[in-house]
């Protein structure tokens, strides 16, 4: 669907600065008077683009430093990191300045400090009893440029004694712990080959998705990813493409130590799993906390392929959700309980299974959603029972029209305000196929709960992830999920970018409410049928008014 808004988007990107140092990446987005006309889908595929940069881990803050300042050229097609080839002696310009003015003098050069990893831009003059009493602040040849100075700037910078046309020089050691790691990466890797994958850091874990071309310098990135970023201690790329049961990837070991077994936080949750045996997706962190904020406080929620529990934990913990939580993997199994353990959670908050989805679905999810129903026409009978009505308790119970135990169990089911419920089936590669294990899922269940209007709200509402080429369309969408089910969606099915996987890739989310007719296997014209059938029999079970008893 496409939107028309009378605004214009503005994006700004900025880092913020952490306590203790260091940055994070953060977008803020103004909107201003104008006319932007653009599909949702389009508007979802901006902000993932907007929130993949946050995920990089190479110095996206800087650009290349000057080739004056770059790393030396005979690094270039290293396959063996040698750290001391790196070491270079460059000349730039610097103002000599009293340390008394230092203070003052500071604000008004900072931004033409030279920026170079553990480099400090001012530096004490050698102690000779001439010098002792000054400081060289080092400047960025490139920011002193003629086009990169306004007028004012200029007359400042002379007035503090820099010649800009002939500005003092000073010989400075750089070497490999100088230069940041998207540096070091295009010093070395052949022109065509300067930018290496993105990639992702779990806990200790740093994992790359390298290009073939790529691969003879596999071990050298390694170790500069391991130098240049403390944090990791484990450095893994991706081997083939995820095609197992258990949607787990072989990986080739780059770097550091072989120990797979790692912590992570997200949203506020803690999570412990082993990478080589588990499926976890960092780059799914924003999709965990959207949905988790989407589900209402206290809701009941059948979670098909939870994994580890990135959104069974959160929901339990953060949204006091009730949550069925089931994976086929044994180790996810395994760790999925010991993050419930992690997070304080008890066992009546999360109840964790083992099963084949299909099975997790006509088993567990069928059984609760039954219960649910059996539990709230117990309390509506106890509403209309002849105790509680005030009534003799000589009638028989069969005498409660079943009508007005349909009316009561919905007003009741209404004013105890019954929790919402959703399905969440987050396998994007074969998801879409389990979703006919809802058609006909309660056919069986006692025909006394076989009530539509009775049965509506307990149905869930269903978000299941699929992967699918680039401008598919929502109608196409709407016709694989109705071929599956065998059944006409009742209303239009919800179709939500998620990412951008591949080129030609995205995952998107699709969303939609269970309805009596699928679960019990009716269609329109068999339920009018029933219907029928079912006032035939009431009338052919009349007693004739002959046999009627006469007072």
């Amino acid at each position: 669907m496409t939107s028309y808004a009378h605004w214009t988007l503005q994006i700004t990107f900025f880092f913020k600065k952490k306590r203790g140092g260091g940055g994070s990446p953060h977008f803020y987005r103004r909107f201003e008077p104008g006319l932007l006309h653009c599909s949702t889908m389009q508007i979802s595929a901006l902000l993932n683009v907007l929130r993949s940069l946050q995920r990089v881990k190479m110095d996206i803050k800087q650009g290349p430093v000057s080739s004056k300042l770059a790393p030396p050229e005979s690094v270039k097609g290293m396959v063996q990191l040698n750290r001391d080839a790196f070491t270079k002696v460059v000349k730039v310009p610097a103002v000599r300045i009293a340390k008394c003015d230092i203070g003052k003098t500071q604000k008004a050069l900072k931004p033409l400090f030279l920026k170079l990893a553990k480099l400090k831009p001012v530096v004490e003059m050698n102690d000779s009893s001439s010098e002792k009493s000054q400081c060289l602040i080092l400047l960025d040849p490139d920011k002193l440029r003629d086009d990169n100075l306004s007028q004012d700037k200029k007359l400042q910078l002379q007035n503090l004694g820099l010649d800009i046309d002939n500005p003092e020089m000073f010989e400075v050691e750089l070497s490999y712990n100088n230069w940041t790691l998207s540096d070091i990466m295009r010093a070395i890797l052949p022109s065509d080959q300067d930018s290496v994958s993105t990639f992702t850091q779990i806990g200790h874990i740093a994992h790359l998705n390298l290009k073939e071309e790529t691969l003879p310098y596999k071990h050298l990135i390694g170790e500069i990813i391991i130098d240049k970023i403390p944090s990791v201690k484990t450095v893994v790329n991706k081997i083939g493409a995820i095609d197992n049961t258990f949607r787990v990837f072989q990986m080739d070991l780059l770097a550091g130590e072989e120990n797979y077994i790692t912590q992570i936080r997200e949203h506020g949750c803690a999570f412990e799993l082993d990478f080589s045996k588990v499926y976890w997706n960092s780059r799914l962190g924003t999709e965990h906390a959207k949905l988790t904020d989407l589900i209402e406080k206290g809701s009941v929620v059948y979670d098909v392929f939870a994994g580890i529990g990135p959104f069974a934990v959160p929901l339990a913990k953060k949204k006091l959700c009730t949550v069925f939580a089931n994976d086929l993997n044994p180790s996810s199994f395994e760790y999925l309980k010991k993050n419930m353990d992690l997070n304080k959670l008890a066992n009546r908050t999360i109840k964790a299974y083992n099963l084949d989805g299909r099975e997790f679905i006509k088993s567990v999810v069928k059984s609760h959603i039954i219960d649910r129903i059996r539990s709230a026409v117990a309390e509506a009978n106890k509403a209309l029972s002849p105790e509680a009505n005030g009534v003799s308790s000589e009638l028989e119970e069969s005498d409660i029209p079943v009508q007005a135990s349909i009316e009561t169990t919905r007003t009741t089911a209404e004013k105890q305000a019954i929790p919402h419920s959703y399905i969440i089936m987050n396998l994007p590669a074969l998801a879409v196929e389990f979703l006919d294990s809802f058609t006909s899922l309660l056919q069986d269940m006692p025909a006394d709960l076989k009530v539509p209007d009775m049965l509506e709200p307990f149905l869930p509402h269903v978000f299941c992830y699929t992967f699918s080429p680039k401008n598919y369309l929502t109608e196409d969408f709407q016709s694989r999920v109705e071929m599956i089910l065998g059944q006409p969606l009742p209303d239009p099915l919800g179709v939500r970018l998620v990412r951008n996987v591949a080129p030609n890739k995205e995952m998107v989310c699709l969303s939609f409410k269970l309805w009596p007719n699928l679960v019990l296997g009716l269609s329109e014209e068999k339920e009018h049928v029933d219907i029928q059938e079912d006032v035939v029999d009431a009338d052919v079970c009349k007693e004739p008014e002959s046999k009627k008893l006469k007072l």
